[in-house]
């Protein structure tokens, strides 16, 4: 889409995905994945992982039902052969937490990365709901030097709080605070937006609709707006 739109664009790999150092968590969550009301995922990652271990553990899933933060991550579900029953209207992590519904039941099986943004279950906690969380695979920082010409950069587009962690890791602060003076930071959601903040963006844009696809477009729009 940036390519199309004429855009020039560079990428820098900020993280990597890596599978837990120790699958038991996992792997008891997936087996016993029936006691729970609602299995709640935040990423197509996620949706992936949870797919493999059931094939490989044989859980059975007639009794719970699946949340997608997002079309992504619905979509993702039904790669492995399940159905999202709940996607919220705004494609937000603190809006999946707000509108869960409880009518179905009370126990949660939060199904995601690592690092995952705590506010989620202090919500759901919140509204009585009993929440078992599991990291089904760890985020990573990427190392290494990044070319000069990222200094020059006009927009910086960000898809999670830890990409803009690990974009400042990898440039350090010099170049970081080269970066955070000139460019603007696009980012998915609130989230993402406040992680730019917190880095040092003076400049920081957050998209309408939180998709991957909505980002691209308003950095196709930013870009060659005159």
């Amino acid at each position: 889409m940036l390519a199309i739109s004429g855009v020039e664009a560079a990428c820098v790999e900020t993280i990597r995905f890596e599978p837990p150092e120790d699958w038991s968590a996992v792997d008891n969550a997936v087996t016993g994945i029936e006691r729970f009301d609602w299995v709640v995922l935040t990423s197509p990652r996620a949706a992936a992982v949870l797919g493999e271990r059931l094939r490989r553990l044989g859980g059975k899933t007639k009794l719970s039902k699946f949340a997608a933060v997002g079309p992504k991550t619905a979509a993702g579900l039904r790669k492995v052969g399940l159905e999202a029953s709940f996607v919220p209207d705004r494609y937000l992590t603190s809006r999946l937490g707000e509108t869960l519904p409880l009518g179905r039941g009370k126990r949660v099986l939060l199904f995601r990365a690592d690092i995952g943004d705590k506010a989620l279950v202090e919500t759901l906690e919140e509204r009585g709901f009993e929440v078992s969380e599991v990291a089904a695979y760890r985020t990573v920082h990427e190392g290494g030097e990044v070319d000069d010409a990222v200094e020059e950069a006009d927009l910086v587009a960000f898809a999670s709080p830890s990409e803009v962690r690990g974009f400042g890791s990898r440039l350090g602060p010099e170049k970081m605070e080269k970066v955070t003076g000139r460019a603007t930071a696009v980012c998915i959601g609130p989230v993402t937006a406040s992680a730019a903040r917190s880095a040092g963006f003076g400049s920081v844009v957050s998209v309408g609709l939180h998709t991957i696809d909505a980002l691209a477009e308003k950095i196709a729009e930013l870009a060659t707006h005159d």
